[in-house]
């Protein structure tokens, strides 16, 4: 789903989104701060289940550019890309103390002809968490398990009809995570840390140009490869309001298998690569209260193979009730 705007008529979308601004920070100043260590975790690594009956809200605006790539023996190569900003929604709500249910809504903006920009519809995913682990000592220790279902909702192929970057993948997959936290020093560092591994086997019909690279005419399929990855941030408490973050985030695509036929009509067979990625995340959170914060950090690709080398400065607001 595509939407076309020109972003200077919607300077009362601006405006309005401006205005609140204040009233969520007074309403968080309302509600106090207490006197104590506060986070609203990293940017990537994902949360414990929340306790039962809380919810949670997140949305990111995430601006990535690539400037350059990391070539199939690592080394780091120029290449032009456009800068892209994109959304994404994460939500939560816990069903009771050990189980809770989410989603996360994704989406993009994208640059169209005469200068004026279109907001693209992504990939939506829903996901169930559970706790396996819940420690109350005092290091309080927490280990969960994650189901996650990446839903096809965005744009993958027929390209050529919008003039537009891809907003998706085409194809459902799940994915599995395996994640913890626990609190040190005090309380006043908090670690967290993830593996997960999406199942292999997700296929998606591909006509035209599409985000894996077929030129318009083409029909046929791909098969996805495994996913896999793994994360590891700190979260330390300057004070009740300020946190520094630093996260490290590892990234594997297995490759995938392309079939089909061109738009003469010859049979078309490739193998795409594997990638694999490594990103430094530093941050900053600003806790306006016990409920709302701030977070603002830039990721950074430092390795890989076949994947791009990103700069994504990105800020997210924490909301929780």
């Amino acid at each position: 789903m595509l939407f076309r705007l020109c972003l200077p008529r919607r300077r009362g979308s601006v405006r309005l989104a401006i205005a609140l601004l204040p009233a969520v920070a007074a309403c968080g100043h309302a509600a106090g701060l207490q006197d104590s260590p506060h986070f609203i975790g990293p940017l990537a690594t994902p949360a414990p289940p929340l306790p039962k009956g809380a919810f949670n809200i997140e949305p990111y605006l995430v601006s990535g550019q690539s400037g350059a790539r990391f070539d199939g023996d690592g080394h780091r190569r120029g290449s032009r890309a456009p800068v892209q900003w994109t959304t994404s929604i994460p939500i939560q709500y816990g069903v009771t103390d050990r189980v809770s249910i989410g989603g996360t809504l994704r989406g993009q903006y994208n640059r169209l002809a005469g200068g004026s920009r279109g907001f693209a519809r992504g990939d939506t995913s829903v996901a169930a968490s559970f706790g396996l682990l819940d420690r109350d000592v005092p290091n309080r220790t927490r280990l969960a398990l994650t189901v996650r279902q990446r839903l096809p909702t965005g744009r993958h192929d027929r390209l050529e009809r919008h003039e537009v970057p891809g907003s998706g993948t085409g194809a459902a997959s799940t994915t599995l995570v395996l994640h913890g936290q626990a609190y040190l020093l005090a309380g006043l560092l908090r670690a967290r840390a993830s593996i997960d591994w999406t199942v292999p086997g997700a296929r998606a019909r591909l006509h035209g140009r599409s985000t894996y690279g077929t030129a318009s005419g083409f029909s046929g399929r791909i098969q996805l490869g495994h996913g896999a990855g793994a994360t590891a941030s700190a979260e330390y408490s300057v004070d009740p309001r300020w946190t520094l973050v630093g996260e490290v985030v590892y990234e594997q695509d297995g490759g995938s298998t392309l079939r089909g036929h061109d738009r003469r009509g010859n049979a078309e067979r490739r193998q795409l690569p594997s990638s694999w990625r490594l990103s430094l995340l530093p941050a900053v959170q600003y806790h306006v209260s016990d409920r709302v914060g701030l977070i603002a950090g830039v990721q950074v690709g430092v390795a890989g193979r076949n994947a791009a080398a990103l700069v994504a400065p990105q800020v997210a607001l924490n909301v929780g009730f």
